[in-house]
């Protein structure tokens, strides 16, 4: 099971004696903790000590004693991971970077505002997993869903996530760990009925936004299929226009735009 800081103290704070529930998996879940003299006692048998120093915007497994953050620093890509509390659904952070944006909209808000615009049917290509969110919501109304992560840190946080639970379990859903750059020339022409390109951040997959990647993406969908892009903010506390240069890439590689919507990070274009 997994807490957020915000609980914990919540008990924490309770007389000893005192029991009560306390939400924990992100919201899916309640159950009965007691306060003691100096532990917090879990219905599952695990005696947490009241005297630890948590972190705000971190999330803790239960451990039988202790709680542990889930978080962790990769050696192989000197980079630091971990699941960030939201209002809703856990979004990840590589360095210092979430994954989703939100401080303008919570994750379960994106991936619904996202689906609601491509509306996923056939066989869908999401590109970038992450928590599977996405390749989730979109399996829903698909007859399959191809999803590609190359990092296997995230697929780790994947797993923690009671959320992404379904990415495992849904026979729709098929989970590449492969990178999608050097993969997507493996597919024949038009193979995907639509395609979600939601990446994470320029300066950390500058390949999933060039031109020749785009030319893949367009050969790889069918004719009138849909593409999905997100619009990250990159630079644009310098000037730096980079949802037009998206655009105008897509628009040069043969997709027709049919809405561009840069303030909340979205475009949607057909082929």
């Amino acid at each position: 099971m997994i807490i957020a800081k915000s609980e914990y103290d919540r008990a924490c704070r309770w007389s000893p004696g005192e029991s009560g529930p306390v939400t924990v998996d992100f919201g899916m879940k309640t159950v009965t903790v007691k306060r003691e003299k100096d532990r917090i006692l879990f219905s599952s048998g695990a005696r947490i000590p009241i005297t630890l120093k948590l972190k705000d915007k971190f999330c803790y497994l239960i451990e039988k004693t202790d709680l542990v953050p889930c978080a962790f620093y990769s050696e192989e890509t000197c980079r630091f991971y971990k699941l960030i509390p939201t209002k809703d659904l856990p979004s990840i952070a590589i360095g210092s970077t979430p994954m989703h944006s939100i401080t303008r909209v919570s994750p379960a808000e994106d991936t619904e505002r996202k689906l609601t615009l491509i509306r996923p049917q056939g066989r869908v290509l999401d590109t970038c997993m992450g928590l599977g969110y996405t390749a989730i919501g979109a399996a829903r109304s698909s007859a399959e869903v191809i999803t590609f992560e190359k990092d296997p840190n995230v697929i780790i946080l994947a797993k923690w996530n009671p959320h992404s639970h379904a990415l495992f379990t849904d026979k729709k859903i098929k989970i590449v760990k492969k990178d999608i750059s050097q993969e997507i020339s493996r597919f024949p022409h038009g193979h995907f009925d639509c395609i979600i390109h939601d990446p994470p951040t320029f300066t950390i997959a500058p390949e999933l936004f060039g031109d020749r990647f785009y030319k893949e993406l367009y050969r790889v969908l069918k004719p009138k299929g849909e593409l999905y892009h997100y619009l990250p903010l990159y630079r644009i506390r310098q000037g730096y226009d980079f949802p037009s240069k998206i655009k105008g890439r897509l628009k040069k590689t043969g997709f027709t735009i049919i809405r561009f919507l840069p303030q909340e990070g979205n475009l949607l274009c057909r082929k």
